[in-house]
């Protein structure tokens, strides 16, 4: 079931986006800060874009940053600087009133291929309960782990099952699961279940990270939508394609679905 549509494109001019979001009243996926530059300049930028988004009438959410992220590697130098550069967004959320803050799983298959893969998840797992004790409890932000080359819908289930906090819960990537796994979408929302409480919702042809609109790659995305509002764990929906048109054209094949969910909903109340 879909609970909220977000509005998450990333290289449009951010007028156009919001000036979307408040036009359809949805809610905003914030991409300002997924950068170092916009990280470390946080203090001044945070007052400008409070201005930006005071017309938004939806929940914020925001990507964290991406790359050459490993806030437990190995290298000590390059987990400081993950580290912060997280805790640099955590705050950032903070002060704007995000609800929801976005980090990729940092998976990789040489996890798996060096037998570390235990190891890694444990200390994931120890450095997330951390971040949620001294940062996070007391707050509204929910984190969410995100599938980037995660090959397998467990990886995610097995951290959110571990840390056990209403802090902290999966984001599924559509278009990632296209590229890096043989497991359908449909079959990540089953095994997801619960765990799951956001999408990134886009689609490619299979071989590049395109971030097209619902209708152009070889996603199912009408299955895949028709499978969502009919499932009863509530997630919220996030069309995270790169320009306006596909984001406006993905907004309206939702629509169908949103009365396909309402009508199922009322038949269910009907029932009982």
């Amino acid at each position: 079931m879909i609970e909220k549509i977000f509005a998450a494109p990333k290289y449009i001019e951010e007028s156009d986006g919001l000036a979307f979001a408040v036009d359809n009243q949805t809610c905003y996926e914030i991409p300002a800060f997924m950068t170092p530059q916009m990280l470390d300049n946080k203090d001044k930028e945070i007052a400008k874009y409070k201005a930006k988004y005071k017309n938004i009438n939806g929940i914020l959410s925001l990507h964290g940053p991406i790359f050459d992220m490993n806030p437990v590697s190995l290298d000590p130098k390059i987990r400081e600087a993950s580290q912060l550069r997280y805790n640099q967004a955590i705050d950032v959320c903070k002060e704007l009133g995000v609800n929801y803050l976005i980090f990729h799983s940092q998976f990789t298959p040489i996890y798996d291929v060096a037998k570390v893969y235990d190891d890694w998840m444990s200390q994931c797992v120890d450095y997330w309960q951390e971040v949620i004790e001294t940062n996070v409890h007391g707050s509204d932000l929910v984190i969410l782990m995100e599938n980037f080359m995660d090959d397998r819908p467990d990886i995610l289930n097995d951290m959110v099952s571990r840390i056990n906090s209403p802090h902290f819960k999966a984001c599924l990537d559509t278009g990632h699961v296209n590229l890096f796994c043989d497991v359908p979408p449909i079959t990540w929302l089953d095994e997801l279940g619960s765990n799951l409480h956001y999408i990134h919702a886009h689609n490619n042809n299979g071989d590049s990270d395109d971030h097209h609109a619902f209708n152009k790659g070889t996603i199912d995305m009408e299955g895949f939508l028709n499978h969502l509002v009919l499932r009863p764990n509530k997630v919220n929906l996030a069309i995270e394609v790169f320009d306006l048109e596909g984001v406006e054209q993905s907004f309206q094949a939702i629509t169908p679905y949103m009365q396909m969910q309402e009508e199922h909903n009322t038949s269910k109340s009907f029932l009982i």
